[in-house]
């Protein structure tokens, strides 16, 4: 799948910029544990009254090709209304601060927030060029060794 050119995105959203993707899983892990902390919480109120409005907000943040949530902000609350069934939306007061939330996290520097993707990970990508030469090794069955060109 890739991503098509959005009419609407800022000029530095080129066709060549790759999908957003969120492991929404571990981020509705991040909010159960930290929910009651939030400036946005209400006391009383359960997490998972807040779960379809951070699914909500999370959809909205991916569809948006990086635009700012301001530029986004007049279209939200008929949108939240037609994708969040009546009994499970939050009011838009507090739905906004959730939205607004979620977005402050997925943008924070890493020293507010846990990153997305642990360093370490990122340290252990290997070489495209060398996977793809390691294949070829197997597949001919031959010592062949590319040359480290950069």
């Amino acid at each position: 799948m890739s991503c098509q050119p959005d009419p609407l995105a800022h000029a530095w959203d080129d066709e060549a910029m790759p999908c957003a993707v969120v492991d929404i899983h571990t981020e509705l892990r991040f909010w159960e544990k930290t929910y009651a902390r939030q400036a946005f919480h209400r006391p009383g109120t359960a997490f998972r009254h807040y779960v379809p409005t951070l699914k909500f907000a999370y959809d909205i943040y991916l569809l948006s090709r990086r635009r700012p949530l301001q530029s986004l902000l007049p279209t939200l609350p008929a949108r939240y209304e037609a994708a969040v069934v009546r009994n499970a939306r939050l009011d838009w007061t507090l739905a906004s601060a959730v939205i607004a939330r979620v977005w402050e996290r997925l943008n924070a520097p890493l020293e507010e927030d846990p990153p997305l993707f642990a360093p370490s990970l990122v340290a252990t990508v290997m070489d495209e060029r060398l996977v793809l030469a390691e294949a070829m090794q197997r597949r001919a069955g031959n010592r062949f060794t590319p040359s480290r060109q950069r």
